[in-house]
């Protein structure tokens, strides 16, 4: 077992669940795709990174019977069920059930990040003296980690509203006692307009999600 663990959290894509802001621009069907195509991306991206030393997990949601898409999982990849009511309850959990796994340091990633690569992730290792945090644009984060020596609860128990704009401000300041190392601001996709976006500023290596985007120019534009 390495020291180090990097959590992809994401929701299990199902039609009318997952990328619902994506709607009504987009069918239920074709939300949950965009959201398929920007995992099978990650898990390419991602999969050779426990050949530097970095363990690597899938946290699943509960939209749907996650057994046909396990399946698509690489085998680097360990995964488990994501537990709790709110989203901050279920990353809570889920860093803290790698933690008592004996690891030292644990990220935590959303999966709807297109720009993000392992260039970022070693990075944020790299740089992860107590926490990390990769701001999105949203006013939000994409990314969160911290050494075992320090209780990220004390974010995930507060009364953060996860949708709005101070997530990050707010998070900054529960742990203003911390030294955290902040990453490259990303975006995250949310809304069509970050689509129409991602037309133009899609990272390479982001093979299934460009596909579908040159395939859905029309639903797009």
């Amino acid at each position: 077992m390495n020291k180090k663990a990097y959590i992809l959290f994401t929701r299990i894509p199902t039609p009318n669940k997952v990328k619902t802001r994506l709607q009504p621009k987009l069918t239920g069907e074709e939300a949950a795709q965009v959201q398929l195509e920007l995992l099978k991306d990650s898990f390419i991206k991602f999969e050779t990174l426990k050949n530097n030393g970095i363990d690597l997990f899938l946290a699943y949601s509960d939209e749907a019977d996650p057994t046909i898409f396990l399946k698509s999982l690489p085998e680097n990849f360990e995964s488990f069920p994501q537990i709790g009511e709110t989203i901050g309850e279920r990353m809570d959990n889920a860093i803290k059930t790698i933690f008592a796994k004996g690891y030292e340091q644990v990220i935590l990633t959303g999966s709807d990040i297109p720009n993000l690569n392992q260039k970022i992730l070693q990075q944020a290792f790299a740089n992860l003296e107590e926490v990390v945090i990769g701001p999105s644009a949203d006013g939000g984060y994409y990314l969160i980690g911290s050494t075992s020596l320090i209780d990220l609860s004390l974010i995930f128990q507060s009364k953060i509203d996860w949708g709005k704009q101070a997530v990050l401000q707010t998070t900054i300041a529960i742990l203003s006692k911390s030294k955290i190392y902040l990453l490259p601001t990303l975006k995250d996709i949310d809304y069509p307009e970050d689509l129409l976006e991602a037309i133009e500023h899609s990272r390479k290596d982001n093979h299934f999600f460009n596909r579908w985007l040159e395939e859905n120019r029309g639903l797009i534009l």
